[in-house]
């Protein structure tokens, strides 16, 4: 083995055993403090207890529950509208979910199986969504992202160690966070689309559209793969034809 490449790998190993021991000890903190196990009402007046500083709380919690907590987006999204409104609470969302994903799927590419496996809370739960994602990465992932009832804080880190670019992932979490923070707001607030009369129908021909098209998108999963890889390659070749003119 080359020098260079020993010094590589030494960096590696300590680099992913100092965010190991960096995890544990804000797992444990958290505990401590409570927060992994808060409900909407407690978790609002959490924040609200901050004062001004809330919108910065808000962000922050936005971007433990992809990475660290296992509160469900939906929970924390809610929370954020009964506090701010339905524009600040996108915005605050947006950012601290934008800035967890992209974490997560950093520590899922260097750390790999051991944060994945903590996530997931075992090893079994791990290579079941290995199991389900192998060949249909990019399509599923999308639409898990787009929908609230999926785990995103694992499937983030589960992305770091598929065969998928950090641009690809990007753009997908650009583009279905938007839906998925808007859509919740939209949707499961009860203050645009109410949960009576008219809003019942239109929630329901909504799901059903929603779940129409996730079947359609497994079973032709190869091909929209394949799709959504060939559109991310042209933007990468638009952005370096930019860049390059610049110079």
């Amino acid at each position: 083995m080359k020098k260079e490449t020993k010094e590589s790998l030494v960096k590696l190993l300590l680099s992913g055993a100092v965010i190991c021991v960096i995890l544990v000890i804000g797992y444990f903190i958290l505990k401590q403090l409570g927060i992994l196990d808060m409900t909407r009402e407690e978790m609002q007046a959490f924040i609200e207890s901050t004062g001004v500083i809330a919108p910065l709380a808000f962000i922050a919690v936005s971007f433990l529950q992809v990475t660290f907590v296992p509160i469900p987006s939906t929970v924390s999204i809610l929370a954020g509208n009964y506090l701010f409104g339905p524009w600040l609470a996108f915005l605050y969302s947006y950012i601290g979910i934008m800035l967890g994903a992209m974490l997560a799927f950093a520590l899922g590419r260097l750390v790999g199986r051991p944060y994945i496996n903590w996530v997931a809370g075992n090893k079994e739960t791990a290579d079941e969504w290995l199991a389900k994602l192998n060949g249909r990465e990019t399509v599923f992932l999308f639409f898990a992202f787009l929908f609230p009832a999926f785990p995103d804080d694992l499937l983030c880190s589960v992305a770091g160690i598929l065969p998928i670019s950090f641009t690809t992932f990007l753009i997908m979490q650009l583009v279905t966070r938007v839906t998925a923070i808007g859509g919740t707001l939209l949707f499961m607030s009860g203050e645009v689309i109410p949960y009576e009369g008219w809003g019942l129908v239109v929630i329901v021909i909504l799901v059903i559209i929603a779940l129409l098209a996730f079947v359609l998108s497994m079973k032709y999963a190869v091909e929209l793969n394949d799709m959504f890889e060939r559109l991310v390659q042209r933007v990468n070749g638009f952005v370096k034809n930019k860049f390059s003119r610049k110079k």
